[in-house]
């Protein structure tokens, strides 16, 4: 008789290794994206649907119940937005206008870069430091539900308007990518009752980590060739420029929680969900709509995100915490 426990057990531990070594995993994919150039080209149309996979399992863990119930008090929200849609977007396009003045696509990556939604990863930190899993999982289904009116019209609003922003192609990319299979997963979500989440979920997370590994390495590859080629020392105000904006949205989706006078675990899933966006989203629509050089910014952030995250998260909440 088949027996699928181990199975799950196996697929449990291996999601667990993955855990601990996503700060390296994403800027492992995209250094082998640069070295694998346009012998991956291939591979491309298959990004919407793995990046639709990945939303969708992040989907299925997303109860419309718990929703209610933090909507029914959403001054956490309207906190998260503040942070995450109004004053990140508006930073990084006065530093964007300031150091990036005559190169108007990196102004542009880094605009895309904090104009897309939260990431699913923020919940995964927000439960290792003790947060609000509820509120993390609604800030997700929030900006999620909100990023194909967000998204487009904050890059079309800040962004220097002689690049040409297909905003209409960003708004249907971003439903079939991620509102539609995130809602397909939490419609599951609801009929099984949550159940899901006792054993099929667990047993896809692993494979959700792969799609997005795959994801970064195959749209890396794409501008593989005309990044190497224009290489050389002009792309180090932009890595740091990019380092800056990850490490300084943590203090300042913080310092809002505690302004606004949130509870301590609704503050640290404000400070994950504001701080980590989903990048990899940014970097389909920076390669789909925009010209190469957009996407560079977006791969910074790739190579930043988790490995600032590990640091940041302990610098304000100290070690992790024992599961």
């Amino acid at each position: 008789m088949f027996q699928f426990l181990p199975i799950e057990a196996a697929l449990r531990r291996l999601n667990s290794q993955l855990d601990r070594i996503m700060p390296l995993l994403t800027p492992s994919g995209v250094v082998l994206g640069l070295l694998l150039g346009t012998r991956v080209a291939w591979m491309k149309p298959s990004v919407t649907i793995l990046f639709a996979i990945i939303t969708f399992i992040g989907g299925l863990g997303i109860n419309s119940n718990a929703f209610f119930k933090v909507v029914k008090k959403p001054k956490a929200i309207f906190v998260f937005i503040l942070g995450a849609n109004v004053v990140m977007p508006l930073l990084t396009y006065a530093i964007a206008a300031m150091v990036f003045r005559n190169q108007q696509e990196i102004a542009t990556g880094l605009i895309l870069l904090m104009a897309i939604p939260t990431a699913i990863t923020g919940y995964i930190w927000s439960g290792i430091y003790k947060g609000n899993g509820a509120l993390s999982l609604t800030l997700i289904l929030v900006s999620t539900l909100l990023a194909p009116i967000l998204t487009p019209y904050t890059v079309s609003l800040l962004a220097n308007t002689s690049v040409r922003i297909d905003t209409a192609g960003m708004m249907a990319s971003l439903v079939l990518m991620v509102v539609i299979p995130s809602i397909a997963g939490i419609l599951i979500n609801n009929a099984t009752k949550g159940k899901v989440n006792d054993h099929i979920t667990p047993c896809l997370k692993p494979f959700s980590k792969v799609g997005l590994f795959l994801i970064i390495v195959i749209n890396t590859a794409q501008v593989s060739e005309r990044l190497l080629a224009n290489a050389s020392w002009a792309y180090v105000p932009i890595a740091l420029t990019c380092a800056f904006l990850a490490v300084i949205a943590y203090p300042i989706s913080h310092t809002l929680g505690r302004i606004a006078g949130l509870a301590v675990q609704e503050s640290k899933s404000i400070t994950f969900a504001s701080s980590m966006r989903n990048i990899s989203a940014a970097l389909v629509l920076a390669i789909a709509y925009f010209p190469p050089e957009t996407a560079l910014p977006v791969i910074f952030g790739i190579v930043f995100q988790q490995s600032t995250c590990a640091v940041m998260a302990y610098v304000l909440y100290g070690r992790k915490k024992p599961t």
